[in-house]
């Protein structure tokens, strides 16, 4: 059955439950040095939007291990750092996020387009694997968190997940776009320049869609925002719309 999507898609929600927006791209270098060259480039293209390099651990790594090992092959080397956005680099991956307070889907797709020129114009891409955009939201509503505040509901054995801790991840496939869904309750994060802890209903939605052998970076751009709006859908799809008046919607004019 298809996921049941409202009527109404909000613009934005002014009680904003999201945590961290992340595009990624993963790929095949030109040459066994990518991770080394990029974070210069784009720092150098770039040096006002992210003025902090940070060498994460990773980057001691040797190499032969890293592209032997699948769970070492994407995981990033460098973080380049600017205000609540971050580029991290890796051997075959590069990745753009924005933590809270997100700027909305018109300015980071701005900058995620910014970040595909710089890479691509450097000629050190050979190959597109695939690209994604995973957005992680906590939902504060109810204390203790419940799942009610999700169009979901669990029984195991006769009873009732609702209050009880649950930790799900499914996969979901709408056409040529693989959502990768985690749900975990009660859950706890922290804001960096935030006080305290926040504590709530963690949903992490991974919108991913592989490149065909013969797409390349207009293909990224172009799908850029059928792989957003689907994400989107699926993730208002998910709360009930007592929830989604809770959060505060605010609707595109016209839309009623």
């Amino acid at each position: 059955m298809a996921n049941k999507i409202p009527n109404k898609i909000p613009k934005k929600l002014r009680k904003e439950p999201l945590l961290e927006a992340v595009w990624e791209i993963r790929f095949t270098g030109r040459k066994p040095s990518v991770a080394e060259l990029l974070p210069g480039l784009v720092f150098q293209a770039l040096p006002n939007k992210y003025p902090n390099i940070v060498r994460l651990p990773s980057a001691d790594i040797p190499a032969p291990i890293v592209e032997h090992d699948p769970k070492l092959r994407y995981v990033p080397k460098i973080r380049l750092e600017g205000g609540n956005q971050a580029v991290q680099i890796g051997e075959h991956v590069v990745s753009l996020s924005c933590r809270r307070p997100y700027s909305g889907w018109k300015t980071f797709s701005k900058g995620i387009r910014t970040v595909i020129t710089i890479i691509r114009d450097t000629g050190l891409i050979d190959r597109l694997e695939r690209f994604s955009l995973k957005y992680i939201d906590l939902i504060e509503l109810n204390q203790p968190p419940s799942l009610s505040c999700l169009n979901l509901e669990i029984k195991m054995g006769g009873y009732k997940i609702d209050t009880r801790p649950v930790q799900l991840r499914t996969e979901i496939k709408e056409g040529d776009i693989i959502h990768i869904i985690q749900i975990v309750s009660p859950a706890e994060a922290s804001i960096p320049g935030e006080p305290g802890r926040l504590l709530g209903v963690l949903l992490d939605i991974d919108s991913i869609r592989t490149m065909k052998e013969n797409e390349s970076w207009p293909d990224v751009e172009s799908h850029l925002d059928d792989v957003h709006l689907s994400s989107k859908k699926m993730f208002f799809g998910l709360l009930t719309p007592e929830t989604i008046a809770k959060l505060e919607p605010e609707y595109e004019e016209g839309q009623s």
